[in-house]
């Protein structure tokens, strides 16, 4: 017995005539008595009463249809479900979020699931890189987004860098800073400077480039992973936020906020990435995860 002869006999038993349930089946006449032969002889039981002018079903055969419609609909749902998990239209994934992929990423990716995939389990953590790291190891995130220059040890992660970022210093439309011509650290420093944990990396960058007072640990007033409430408080004082314009890129195209250069003024460039476990089996629903984060995360 297999599903096909349960489906044969489903068909025989909606249309009451071998010829029409072949021909709705597509199967030749003595195809689909063969089938129904065959499950007959597997169950050692007669399933139809044969005539000339109309097939009916045994008592036995009443029996069967009935558990095989129900089998037939499991058999369907099973495959359906395996079908949308290969999609990613079903199962859970578990996301960690640095502060600035946060800020670019978690709200869009999950506007974006509940519309087209609101079956999908997806469980949010946030952190620093070195916690992250470790529910990756410890298997409670499948994925991490991150500040790949935070990251120290990785042999045994795949990395996916994602678009580099520009970044640097960003106040209020109108902020009086706006009114210099030239601003230089010493300026910068008589407002509120905030910033996201910075890296040892970038904290060296900012102290070569713009003098020892820059170093986040003299410079930085207000230290929070929180990235969209510091800009809310940015947007209603004169404090001053340190980071990607990405993260800012809706309120400085309202015209809220604004991009203040301070002199030197040398570019700089966010480096984040995808960081899983290499060889480690991921649920399928991760693809539209990857997808989505490498055409978002972007100036």
């Amino acid at each position: 017995m297999n599903l096909n002869h349960l489906r044969h006999l489903l068909a025989l038993a909606e249309h009451q005539s071998f010829r029409k349930a072949a021909a709705a089946l597509c199967l030749t006449q003595p195809a689909l008595s063969r089938s129904l032969q065959a499950l007959e002889e597997s169950l050692n039981v007669k399933l139809i009463d044969r005539d000339a002018k109309r097939n009916t079903l045994t008592v036995y055969g009443e029996q069967v249809v009935a558990s095989a419609r129900r089998i037939i609909f499991e058999a369907n749902e099973l495959q359906r479900g395996v079908m949308l998990l290969k999609e990613g239209a079903l199962g859970s994934i578990s996301i960690g979020f640095g502060p600035t992929p946060a800020a670019i990423l978690m709200a869009p990716f999950l506007i974006q699931m509940a519309t087209h995939n609101p079956k999908v389990q997806v469980h949010i953590s946030r952190g620093s890189v070195s916690l992250l790291t470790q529910a990756l190891r410890n298997e409670t995130v499948d994925i991490i987004a991150i500040d790949l220059r935070a990251l120290t040890a990785f042999d045994d992660l795949r990395i996916e860098p994602l678009t580099p970022l520009a970044g640097g210093f960003i106040g209020r439309a109108g902020h009086p800073l706006r009114l210099q011509q030239q601003i230089d650290l010493t300026m910068l420093r008589q407002y509120p400077v905030m910033s996201t944990p910075l890296s040892d990396e970038i904290s060296r960058n900012l102290a070569t480039e713009l003098g020892a007072e820059a170093h986040p640990n003299r410079m930085m007033t207000i230290n929070s992973e929180d990235i969209n409430g510091m800009l809310d408080v940015v947007e209603a004082t004169d404090a001053i936020f340190f980071g990607m314009f990405a993260t800012a890129k809706a309120r400085i195209a309202a015209g809220k906020l604004q991009v203040i250069e301070v002199q030197p003024n040398v570019a700089r460039l966010g480096r984040y990435a995808l960081v899983s476990m290499a060889g480690r089996s991921e649920p399928p629903p991760l693809k539209l995860f990857r997808g989505f984060a490498h055409d978002h995360f972007q100036d």
